[in-house]
Parts: structure tokens; C-alpha cells; sequence
């Protein structure tokens, strides 16, 4: 089964996309030697990046580049169906509290598009050390529309993003944001191959595919 799911709901008001990230942490972050507590960060970024990128087609190039106190930076980037992440060297050693690296100077910034069809940046302030809702804080503050981000209870690795299409019911979308948080906790643990099942009482599949590490 892929990776990533995107659904569209039944009256089309709202997407979901639901991703595993599993394979792709063991790859990329196996060389990490630093704290636990570090390394849930470096997960639940991973997480956020592929469910943002799923917004658009991934054959596109986007870059997201989180810069924290210290001279501490996360980047990450897919292209061509395959994700990267580097992390500065002082996380391998850091072991203060995490909230200390947000601090007013920090800043997300995404980079989308290439050298042909012309690249388009933009950047908020990181002050908000829940990652999850500093994606969403992006995705307001952006052109993007505004969307719902949400790693799977006790598995980082896992995650689900929900964005309302234009003209959605705003009542409406306070329910599901509310249920798909609720069902967060199942996605954490459901088989992979029973996902589809967790969400289909809200929307249909249409398209599956896979990121590489």
C-alpha cells in the first residue's frame, strides 16, 4: 500500500490527506545520535513537510527551511518523489528544553517551484514550537487555504492534513477538524492496509502514491 492518501469528501467541501512516514524516518535520520525528545521534533517535521507538499503535485520541487536560535536549522526538500532532511550538527548534542529554540528570530520559510516555471517563497515568523500548528499558522498567513495539520497521537511517523475548499461550511469544518483529531489517536495505531476504512464515512480515496527517502 502507498504512503500517502488523498481523499476528497463526499459533498467535496474538504481534502484529506493521511501519510506514513515510517520507512522514510529509518532512511533519513538513521544517523542521527542525539536526544529523544530531538528526535520526535526531527519526525513530526518530516511529517508536516510531506502532508504540506501534498497540497500540490509532487512532481514539483518544494523546500522547507525552519531556522531556530542558535544557528540551528532543519531543511527539507522533495523532488521527484523523494524527500531529504538536514539538521545542523548541534542537534546530535542539544539537550535543552525545545521551546527554547523558537524563539522571536525563528522562521519558516517554503520554497516551491523550479528555475523554469519560477520560484516563490514564502516565510513566517517560528515562534510556535507545536510544529503542527506552525504549519497551519503558514498555511494562514500564506495564499495557501488555510489548513488543519495533525500527527497521530503517540506516532510521529504518521500524520493527517485537512483542507477546506473554498466556500465550505465554517461550522461544518469546526466538526471535522474536531473528529479527524479525535480519530488521530486510531490512525496512531490501525494497521496501515485499514486506513482507508478509519475515514470513509467522511470521504472517498482518490489517488495514492509514494514518497521516497
Amino acid at each position: 500500500m502507498k504512503n500517502i492518501i488523498k481523499l476528497l469528501s463526499k459533498d467535496k467541501e474538504f481534502r484529506i490527506v493521511v501519510v506514513d512516514t515510517q520507512k522514510i524516518v529509518e532512511k533519513q535520520l538513521q544517523n542521527f545520535r542525539g536526544s529523544e525528545q530531538v528526535l520526535q521534533l526531527l519526525k513530526h517535521v518530516t511529517t508536516n513537510c510531506i502532508l504540506f507538499s501534498a497540497m500540490d503535485d509532487f512532481n514539483k520541487k518544494i523546500s522547507f527551511s525552519l531556522r531556530l536560535t542558535n544557528n540551528i536549522s532543519i531543511f527539507c526538500m522533495i523532488a521527484n518523489g523523494n524527500f531529504s532532511i538536514e539538521y545542523s550538527d548541534k542537534l546530535n548534542s542539544y539537550n535543552d528544553n525545545l521551546s527554547h529554540l523558537f524563539d522571536e528570530k525563528a522562521s519558516l520559510s517554503i520554497t516551491k517551484g523550479d528555475w523554469h516555471t519560477g520560484l516563490f517563497t514564502g516565510t513566517v515568523e517560528a515562534h510556535i514550537d507545536n510544529i503542527d500548528m506552525l504549519f497551519a499558522y503558514f498555511s494562514v498567513q500564506s495564499e495557501q487555504l488555510p489548513s488543519n495539520f495533525i500527527v497521530a497521537g503517540t506516532n510521529p511517523n504518521r500524520g493527517v492534513m485537512v483542507q477546506p475548499l473554498p466556500f465550505a461550511d465554517e461550522k461544518k469544518m469546526a466538526k471535522i477538524d474536531y473528529e479527524l483529531n479525535y480519530l488521530s489517536n486510531q490512525l496512531a495505531v490501525i494497521p496501515w492496509h485499514e486506513v482507508c476504512s478509519l475515514y470513509q464515512h467522511l470521504a472517498k480515496v482518490i489517488t495514492q502514491f509514494d514518497i521516497e527517502g
